[in-house]
């Protein structure tokens, strides 16, 4: 009985983390590279830890506030619980546009890569190959968690896999001056990239489900998935740099093709395939979910919201990745988090306090880190 509790208790553990993992590591990855080329290699390191640090702080607020509720609320419904109506509206607008700017993002560079693959046998314009990728994600998406909790313990192992292959492939290929360039007049451009490549808010209602009877683990779970997350982002962002160095393209892949080989493009937009697909379903998923749970929408109407808005906003014209992400994670993902902060201070108030072991100091420290970023986001599309 102790083997089969043991035994039942870890799987439920990797589990979870499994799919903290499936959700942060999707598009934002092939962003890294890019941003941190322009600004320097050491320069998106800092950033890497720093915003994966506050990461970290952000989704285990969230995460202890999940664990003393037995309801199933998102996050705008708990914002509404905490701080009131008018809160849970701005979560709630906020929330559905980060996800949607992410599936706007996983439409581009997701048809990019099954370009990539297919373009030798079918010589069609990548727009074309971008709307195939959104209707077949969209289709997929209406079997729901259900589907994603089958499939997702295989893509993230076959990501992994081919993650190591393309670096480990790639390494011969790296000039370590690459890795020492510095551009102090971009120094802020990878802030809304990096924080949009940690999200992972939405999955700890999912993750506070799988542990179940276990949900103590749920911190332990979110440390060590973060922490494998920031080691990929580092060596991969790395490999990717060292080699192809300014000239990294946006995507990551297709750039480095043109120095290490064509083998380089058919793994690397495998990779993007199962990365940018499994999190499409998975955000897909959470934005049904708000739907269902917190409007009450019926299951077809909660699709409706998840696929409707990103492909309206593909089809008029919104079609740079880097601008996608970078907004997407530096004004949208900042008002959810400053959100989350407000709401773990409420909760201290309200919730038993040794469940809730943040500092004040230090969540404002993670505040003015986060308005900060913003504001630099802002302002670089302003100017």
């Amino acid at each position: 009985m102790i083997v089969l509790y043991m035994t039942s208790k870890s799987q439920a553990f990797i589990k979870s983390v499994q799919s903290l993992i499936g959700t942060v590591i999707g598009v934002g990855i092939f962003g890294l590279p890019y941003v941190f080329s322009q600004a320097g290699y050491l320069i998106g390191i800092a950033y890497l830890i720093i915003l994966g640090f506050v990461s970290y702080i952000l989704v285990s607020s969230y995460g202890q506030i999940t664990c003393q509720s037995n309801k199933h609320h998102r996050i705008s419904k708990s914002v509404e619980e905490f701080l009131g109506t008018f809160w849970g509206r701005v979560a709630s607008v906020a929330l559905f546009c980060s996800n949607w700017g992410a599936m706007l993002a996983y439409i581009i560079i997701g048809g990019e890569f099954l370009h990539a693959l297919l373009s030798p046998m079918l010589h069609f314009p990548v727009v074309y190959f971008q709307i195939i990728f959104f209707a077949v994600s969209a289709f997929i998406l209406i079997g729901g968690l259900g589907f994603v909790s089958r499939m997702e313990v295989v893509s993230v192992l076959i990501l992994l896999i081919l993650l190591m292959v393309i670096m480990l492939g790639s390494t011969p290929y790296i000039d370590l001056s690459n890795l020492t360039i510095f551009n102090s007049s971009l120094a802020f451009l990878p802030f809304g990239v990096v924080f949009f490549s940690f999200g992972g808010l939405g999955t700890v209602p999912e993750m506070r489900d799988i542990l179940g009877r276990h949900k103590q683990l749920l911190g332990k779970a979110i440390a060590l998935g973060l922490g494998i997350v920031a080691v990929v982002y580092v060596l991969f962002s790395g490999v990717i740099v060292g080699v192809t160095g300014v000239v990294t393209t946006q995507e990551a892949i297709l750039g480095l093709g043109d120095v290490v080989g064509n083998w380089a493009i058919i793994v690397g937009s495998l990779i993007g395939l199962f990365a940018v697909f499994t999190s499409f379903i998975i955000l897909g998923v959470q934005v049904m979910d708000t739907a269902i749970y917190d409007y009450k929408a019926r299951y077809f109407s909660g699709w409706a919201w998840a696929i409707i808005v990103p492909f309206l906003l593909f089809i008029i014209g919104a079609r740079d990745f880097i601008s996608v992400i970078g907004f997407t994670g530096g004004v949208f993902g900042v008002v959810i988090g400053l959100l989350v902060i407000a709401m773990y201070k409420r909760a201290k108030l309200i919730l038993p306090k040794r469940a809730l072991t943040i500092p004040d100091w230090l969540l404002d420290c993670v505040a003015v880190i986060l308005i900060l970023g913003m504001i630099a986001t802002v302002w670089g599309v302003i100017v």
